[in-house]
């Protein structure tokens, strides 16, 4: 085990509770607008910055920004937010809901939009057909062309909630039964198809838009959002290296970067990619990690840039789990302390998150507070020079 059992006798550093609710869906419903892998709660970050910001209008930044959870919690508690993450869907995702519209504009514009016209016939369809009516596929790439040609906060939020509702296991999606989180591949929907005896039936995009917006913006956005997240910096950067985040300008920084062989972001991504006209690209290297050392590498030259990035005295929080790998079990938490040394950033104190069972994990088959997908382990470090 990599650094296994090495804190334990710093017991005075390891806290444990449930300092936030185990519940779903309990922060603001425009975090939950869309869905994306990986992703932690609001109550996280919301817990560290009333722990470690004292006052309002600071700087927190995420250097794996993901689905722009930190970033929205940080508009809504009264900070600024940097953003920052490799992949360009997550950069959209954020930046997506950095001006929420009002519903009654939202709902003019989509009004507006003529989804019926007729489109080209693309080689790339045969990949679509097993999730899509061709009817309502037309409809799609009709909203692709609005979504390059308008470039209102209207359009990209109806991009944003379009791209929540393009496949999923309900009546909601625009697609026939499939997962929500993740884009299968085609050849494995067309089976699933013929193995639950179904096609693709027409579902009309515009009245699922609708709904889902309307859903997402019920409670309203607090009246001082925009004043914050106006200041919003997106930045598309490997969490190593961000050049675009000046040195000594960050007041918190609370993130969790990707875990051992947990995620493919491209493979899962791929109807998201085709929606967003996401190229793939070999210079866009996304952190999968199988060995623990290469892991540790780059956590380490994350922390280094993260260290720069700091104001002296600023805390940095990096969220992690326990994640078994073969027989063993990786307290990754303890590696990132070791990584930490020589950085300008000491351990302060690890808090380590215990809740019950959630749906989530429950639906990945997690047992509860044994991997990294159900367990919150928040490595708390500070900047010291």
């Amino acid at each position: 085990m990599a650094g296994a059992g090495r804190l334990l006798k710093d017991s005075d550093k390891i806290v444990f509770g449930e300092f936030w609710t185990a519940k779903q869906r309990q922060g603001h419903p425009i975090h939950h607008t869309v869905s994306y892998r990986a992703s932690f709660k609001p109550e996280l970050p919301s817990f560290f910055m009333k722990e470690f910001l004292k006052k309002k209008n600071r700087v927190v930044y995420d250097p794996f920004g993901g689905r722009g959870t930190t970033a929205i919690q940080a508009n809504i508690e009264g900070h600024a937010a940097i953003h920052n993450d490799i992949h360009p869907l997550s950069i959209f995702l954020a930046s997506a809901r950095q001006y929420v519209p009002k519903l009654v504009d939202l709902e003019k514009k989509l009004n507006s939009l003529d989804l019926d016209k007729e489109v080209e016939e693309d080689p790339f369809d045969i990949y679509l057909y097993p999730f899509f009516h061709p009817r309502t596929l037309k409809e799609i790439k009709n909203l692709k062309k609005y979504m390059v040609m308008d470039d209102s906060v209207e359009m990209k939020f109806i991009s944003l909630i379009a791209l929540s509702r393009l496949h999923g296991h309900s009546t909601g999606f625009f697609s026939v039964y499939t997962f929500p989180q993740v884009s299968i591949p085609s050849e494995a929907q067309a089976k699933n198809n013929a193995k639950k005896g179904i096609t693709p039936e027409y579902r009309p995009i515009k009245p699922r838009i609708f709904q889902k917006m309307k859903r997402d913006l019920a409670l309203p956005i607090p009246p001082f959002y925009h004043e914050f997240s106006k200041n919003n910096i997106y930045s598309l950067n490997s969490a190593n290296s961000v050049p675009n985040v000046d040195s000594e300008s960050v007041d918190l920084i609370v993130t969790s970067p990707p875990f051992l062989d947990k995620v493919d972001y491209e493979g899962d991504n791929w109807l998201r990619h085709w929606f967003l006209d996401i190229q793939k690209s070999k210079d866009r290297k996304l952190s999968i990690f199988s060995n623990i050392n290469d892991w540790n590498e780059f956590i380490r030259s994350t922390l280094k840039e993260s260290a720069r990035v700091l104001k002296k005295g600023a805390y940095m929080v990096m969220e992690v789990g326990e994640v078994k790998k073969g027989n063993s079990i990786l307290y990754l938490d303890e590696d990132v302390v070791r990584m930490a040394e020589g950085t300008g950033l000491v351990w302060n104190k690890t808090y380590v998150h215990t809740q019950s069972f959630t749906k989530l994990s429950n639906c990945w088959q997690v047992s509860n507070n044994e991997k990294g997908t159900n367990s919150n382990r928040c490595v708390v470090l500070r900047k010291v020079n």
